[in-house]
C-alpha cells in the first residue's frame, strides 16, 4: 500500500470514524451476566413498535458521484447522481423511500462538505438543500423510510458539545435537537439506528465516539449504548464504557459488541447479548500475530446468524501486514465458516485485499461483503451463500446501503 494510500485510509477512518474456506469445531457458549447500569432500567422494547424488519431487494454503492442500485443478481436497476457527496457511506447516506416500481427515481439524502457543509437531496435529477449541518458527525436512517436520525458537534472551551436530532425529511430542517451532552473528554455522541412507528421517529440507538482522532484504526472506537424513547423522553443504558457497539438486530432483541476493557490494544472479543433476558455468550478470537480484535457485525434478518470481521497486523505501518476475516455464527456461539481476505481474491478482480468486512445479508443465508483494494476508494461487493459458502461478484463501488421493498 503506498503511503498517500494509507493517509487517505486514515482520514477516511476517521471521518467515519488463502482461497480456502474453514468449518470450525463448535464453541461452548460462555454465559454471561448483564452488567449495564441503566440511567433508567432498560427494559425489552415492544415488539409491535418496531419496524426495522425488511429484507433487502438491492444494493446501493457509490463510484465517482454516481450511486447506483443493483440487484441480487448484479443487474444495474438505477442509478441516481450525487453531485459533491462526501466520504460515501452509511454514515453519509441513506435512501429516503422504497424501491418505486414505477420510472420514478429513488430520493437520495446525502452530505456534502463541497456544497456548504449541507446534506442535500437528490431526486429525479434534482438537487436540493434539506438543511445546513456545520460540524455534522454522521446520520443513520430507517430502511425505505424518510426518517434520519443525524448528529452534530462542537467544541466550548475545552468541552465537547454534541447535538442529537431526528425527524421526517420534512420537519427535519427545523428540529431541534432531541438530545444534547457535554463532554469534557472529547467524546461526540453517533446515532446507529432509528425506530419507527408511524412513519415517524420514536426512538433512537446511540453510542459515542472520539472526536478527533487519527491514527492506525481497525474498528471505529465507541463506548456505551443508549436507546432514548421519544415518546417519553426516557434515556436508557444498555451498554457500558467497556463495551464498543457494533451491531443491533433488526427487532431489536439482539446486540452485538466487544468488550474492549479487557482487551489488549482494543483486540476485544466480539460477544451478543439478549435484550429481553440480559444473557449472552463471546466468540473468541482466532489465534493471530497482531491480534486487533472483532468488529463491523451484522445479524441476519431473522437472528439465524452473526457476521462480522476480525483483523490481524497493521494498515499504516511502513511495509502494512494488515489481514482482516469474516467469521460467521450462530446465535449459540457455533462458529460455522470462517472467510480469510485471500479467499475473496479471485472473485473479487482486485489485485490485493487490503480489507474485507461484512456490511449486510440478502436474507439468512446470503451475506454481503464488501472488499477494499490498496486504494481505500478501490473497493468491491460479494455475496456468500452462506450453506454452500460459494462467493460471488456482486457491484464494483463503495456499499452505503440497501434498498428495500
Amino acid at each position: 500500500m503506498k503511503k498517500n494510500d494509507r493517509l487517505y485510509l486514515g482520514l477516511a477512518l476517521l471521518f467515519t470514524l488463502a482461497c480456502s474456506l474453514f468449518s470450525s469445531i463448535p464453541i461452548e457458549p460462555q454465559p454471561m451476566t448483564p452488567e449495564f447500569a441503566p440511567q433508567e432500567e432498560a427494559q425489552a422494547l415492544p415488539e409491535e413498535e418496531i419496524s426495522r424488519i425488511k429484507l433487502p431487494v438491492a444494493v446501493t454503492i457509490e463510484k465517482d458521484g454516481i450511486l447506483s442500485i443493483f440487484d441480487r443478481e448484479g443487474y444495474t436497476l438505477q442509478q441516481v447522481n450525487i453531485p459533491g457527496v462526501s466520504y460515501a457511506d452509511e454514515n453519509s447516506l441513506h435512501i429516503l423511500s422504497i424501491f418505486p416500481h414505477d420510472n420514478t427515481g429513488l430520493p437520495v439524502l446525502y452530505y456534502s462538505f463541497e456544497q456548504n457543509n449541507s446534506l442535500l437531496i437528490s431526486h429525479n435529477g434534482q438537487i436540493s438543500t434539506s438543511l445546513s449541518a456545520p460540524e455534522f458527525s454522521g446520520m443513520v436512517g430507517a430502511p425505505g423510510k424518510a426518517v434520519v436520525a443525524y448528529t452534530r458537534v462542537e467544541y466550548a472551551d475545552l468541552n465537547l458539545i454534541s447535538h442529537l436530532y431526528a425527524g421526517t425529511i420534512e420537519a427535519l430542517p427545523t428540529a431541534a435537537p432531541v438530545y444534547t451532552e457535554n463532554n469534557a473528554e472529547g467524546w461526540g455522541l453517533v446515532a446507529l439506528a432509528v425506530d419507527v412507528e408511524a412513519e415517524k421517529p420514536v426512538g433512537i440507538w446511540y453510542s459515542k465516539r472520539p472526536w478527533g482522532i487519527g491514527g492506525d484504526i481497525v474498528f471505529d472506537p465507541r463506548r456505551t449504548l443508549s436507546y432514548i424513547d421519544l415518546r417519553t423522553g426516557t434515556n436508557s443504558q444498555y451498554l457500558g464504557a467497556e463495551a464498543n457497539p457494533s451491531a443491533i438486530s433488526a427487532d431489536g432483541k439482539w446486540l452485538a459488541y466487544t468488550d474492549d476493557e479487557s482487551a489488549v490494544a482494543g483486540a476485544g472479543t466480539m460477544a451478543i447479548r439478549n435484550i429481553e433476558t440480559g444473557v449472552g455468550l463471546s466468540y473468541p478470537l482466532q489465534n493471530a500475530v497482531d491480534q486487533r480484535g472483532a468488529g463491523e457485525a451484522s445479524f441476519s434478518p431473522n437472528n439465524e446468524y452473526l457476521a462480522w470481521m476480525e483483523g490481524s497486523g497493521f494498515q499504516m505501518a511502513e511495509t502494512p501486514n494488515f489481514h482482516s476475516v469474516v467469521r460467521v455464527g450462530n446465535l449459540n456461539g457455533n462458529i460455522i465458516a470462517e472467510f480469510a481476505d485471500t479467499a475473496f481474491v479471485a472473485t473479487s478482480g482486485l489485485g490485493a485485499i487490503a480489507r474485507v468486512e461484512p456490511v449486510g445479508w440478502f436474507d439468512d443465508n446470503t451475506l454481503v461483503v464488501m472488499a477494499r483494494g490498496e486504494a481505500w476508494n478501490d473497493a468491491v461487493l460479494l455475496s456468500i451463500d452462506i450453506p454452500t459458502q460459494n462467493i460471488s461478484f456482486l457491484a464494483q463501488g463503495v456499499f452505503t446501503g440497501f434498498v428495500y421493498p
